[in-house]
């Protein structure tokens, strides 16, 4: 792979990156593109093959963290694949005016050869010109659109028109679990034999962007990719690399905010409220509730003292209210918010403090000292700061028009208030305080997630930051940061193949994405005391096969040349093994099964459940007797009883093998022999799995 050409070296230079924002961002376009040149297939320098065409859709996932510089990773990767033979670039985003108003696109400015277009209204008088561009002048082609029905078949014309078949190109799918997944997928599923269309973005994207340009990989990008993870094996939005964006040293994430069991043990970073909070916001006939007084006392103090102690940011410094989804709601809050700021401002100016607003602001004060310690500016100077700032402050409701235009933020104190579409795409600087009290009856994980934007390049500023919110939501938002972890752990476990499922890790009270964009009867949980058998056997079974697990299991229990009823008496509790092992078993015995075991996805969710156990699996063994129905179909599981009582019970998970015998009512008759596997979750186990069984 060519690493200093002229996209990629003019790029750095035009994003003013300081030496570590540099090697970060020189380290994650290699690793991207790197990817994107070993699925499309290089050449002997290392270079893609422009007369190459895939064999199939390639689909590749980057998984970076919440408003950890993705889009910066995504410029860049662009630049570097101009520089390797790809000739066009297209950037689809929910949030083009965030790509395209700041600073990440001034870049393209400084780069010779390339055309850049962001108005996708106006391409049709560009397509001679384009087509020129490419076909004579060897040029680079950077389109960016946002991911909206009008937006994307003018996009796919106008490839079309220019001949964009013939060019190498890549597109990179911002926030890619967001909009461009059929949403159809579970009511298609459900609806056996109806035809059911794909959902409108979805059904652009797969059959009329990208067989516009068939010479491409597909790049989704996101920092909660449960959703697409989850999506079927034959799915095109189903990735086939998986590339880890791991975040810049200055990153502040989940680990610093929910690592702690309880919130108490994190004080100086959270502050809880009470569970009702959000009631009394909402009441308009009920005083300002006490967390979100607090919360808005303590980031007037925070950010003068952020004024008096730091360079003053341009778009000055941030407080976040996430009081709940509805707009009314959100304009409720947006009104007592204000009314408080004027109750504050007079209090200030000596006008009047019937509900003892400046003593409250003295609490807020030594709260903060307790993280900046000498840095903690005189109260007075501070309530010099707060009143200068005060009159201008800035308060803005953050809704999908917001989201287009983007946020017009003031030079001093910006009161931010929304719901979903604070979410996505929109990235806080210089964020300080959030208060967060808005509910849900299920959460879904990739949702909540990216509500969490406190996350960010933040160390600076850590000492300044709190997170205002009740106990139970810390405990959802720490789960969720536990899932992730869990997550990211596993891919990173398998990163030299990736497995067959991915098993994402939910809380009793959460659901991993939207229900629509999954596919009924792929679709399984893993619970705490599950029992995983076969409903499917292939009989007769592989001798050869048989024999292979026969003598494993021999060698496990230390029986020499012992037969299956010898191996009963010896096996007794049975004995430890690792997820290796048992995988090493599990692999002869070919079932063809349409449960929850799947021979192609067992190992992977057998391999995740003992990674919660320190690799820990029992294995034990016994004989049986059963039935097997035509086509192998065996109607319940063979352990029952205390043995399957035992197993839930027991301190890790238990995995039994019996050496199985057909009785006279089976479909092949008597006397055939199989082995035959049985697996149990403790019902010790802390959390539900959800995982694509595959086909």
């Amino acid at each position: 792979m060519r690493q200093n050409g002229q996209y990629f070296e003019a790029t750095l230079a035009a994003l003013n990156l300081d030496a570590a924002q540099r090697l970060d961002t020189e380290r994650n376009a290699s690793n991207i593109v790197g990817a994107v040149i070993d699925a499309y297939g290089a050449r002997a320098d290392g270079t893609i093959d422009p007369a190459r065409t895939p064999r199939r859709p390639v689909t590749g996932l980057v998984y970076g963290r919440i408003q950890s510089g993705k889009t910066r990773a995504m410029i860049a990767s662009t630049a570097l694949a101009f520089d390797n033979n790809f000739r066009i670039s297209v950037v689809m985003t929910s949030n083009i005016n965030d790509l395209v108003s700041q600073t990440h696109l001034d870049f393209t400015r400084a780069l010779p050869g390339l055309m850049t277009f962001t108005k996708d209204s106006d391409l049709e008088r560009e397509v001679a010109n384009t087509r020129l561009h490419l076909e004579r002048g060897g040029g680079r082609l950077l389109l960016i659109c946002s991911k909206g029905t009008t937006s994307l078949r003018n996009i796919s014309r106008f490839l079309t028109s220019i001949g964009a078949d013939r060019y190498p190109a890549i597109i990179f799918d911002d926030e890619g679990d967001q909009a461009s997944l059929d949403t159809n997928i579970r009511r298609r599923s459900r609806l056996r034999g109806v035809q059911v269309a794909p959902s409108a973005i979805n059904d652009i994207i797969q059959n009329t962007l990208r067989p516009a340009i068939p010479k491409h990989v597909y790049v989704s990008v996101t920092g909660t990719p449960q959703a697409v993870l989850l999506q079927s094996a034959d799915s095109n939005n189903r990735p086939s690399f998986i590339v880890m964006l791991p975040p810049g040293a200055t990153y502040v994430g989940g680990d610093l905010f929910f690592a702690t069991e309880e919130p108490d043990d994190n004080p100086a970073l959270i502050t809880l409220v009470d569970q009702n909070e959000q009631q009394q916001l909402l009441n308009r006939n009920r005083p300002i509730p006490p967390g979100l007084r607090a919360s808005i006392l303590f980031f007037l103090v925070s950010a003068g003292a952020a004024f008096l102690n730091r360079e003053p940011p341009e778009r000055g410094y941030s407080y976040l209210c996430h009081p709940s989804l509805k707009n009314d709601e959100q304009a409720i809050a947006e009104s007592r918010i204000n009314a408080f700021l004027t109750d504050v401002l007079r209090a200030l100016l000596g006008a009047g403090d019937q509900s003892n607003i400046l003593a409250d602001l003295r609490a807020a004060h030594r709260a903060l000292a307790t993280t900046l310690g000498d840095q903690t500016p005189d109260f007075n100077r501070l309530a010099q700061t707060i009143q200068q700032y005060l009159p201008g402050r800035r308060l803005l409701v953050i809704n999908a028009r917001t989201k287009r235009q983007g946020i017009d933020y003031g030079r001093g104190l910006n009161f931010l208030i929304g719901g979903n579409t604070l979410g996505r795409g929109i990235a806080i600087r210089d964020l300080l305080v959030t208060y967060y009290v808005r509910e849900a009856r299920m959460s879904q994980i990739d949702t909540m997630h990216q509500h969490a934007r406190m996350y960010g390049y933040r160390a600076d500023t850590l000492p300044y930051t709190r997170l205002f919110i009740p106990r139970h939501l810390y405990y959802r938002f720490r789960d969720i940061h536990i899932s992730d972890e869990d997550l990211r752990a596993f891919i990173e476990q398998h990163r030299d193949e990736l497995p067959t499922t991915f098993p994402v890790e939910v809380a009793f009270n959460l659901r991993a994405t939207r229900q629509g964009v999954l596919e009924v009867g792929k679709i399984d949980f893993l619970q705490p005391g599950k029992h995983v058998y076969p409903n499917f056997i292939v009989v007769p079974q592989n001798r050869q096969a048989y024999d292979r697990v026969l003598r494993l299991l021999r060698r496990h229990f230390n029986v020499v040349n012992g037969t299956p009823a010898q191996l009963e008496r010896a096996s007794g509790a049975g004995v430890v093994i690792n997820q290796a092992a048992a995988k090493l078993l599990i692999s002869y015995i070919r079932t063809g099964s349409r449960n929850t075991w799947r021979d192609s996805t067992i190992a992977d969710v057998i391999a995740k459940v003992a990674d919660g156990f320190g690799d820990r699996i029992r294995l034990r063994f016994r004989t049986a007797d059963r039935t097997v129905r035509a086509g192998g179909f065996i109607s319940t599981g063979t352990l029952a009883g205390d043995q399957l009582i035992a197993a839930r019970g027991a301190d890790m998970p238990t995995l039994w093998i019996m050496a199985a015998t057909t009785k006279d009512d089976s479909a092949v008759g008597a006397g055939r022999t199989f082995m035959y596997p049985t697996f149990v979750i403790p019902s010790r186990f802390p959390s539900l799995f959800i995982f694509n069984r595959g086909s």
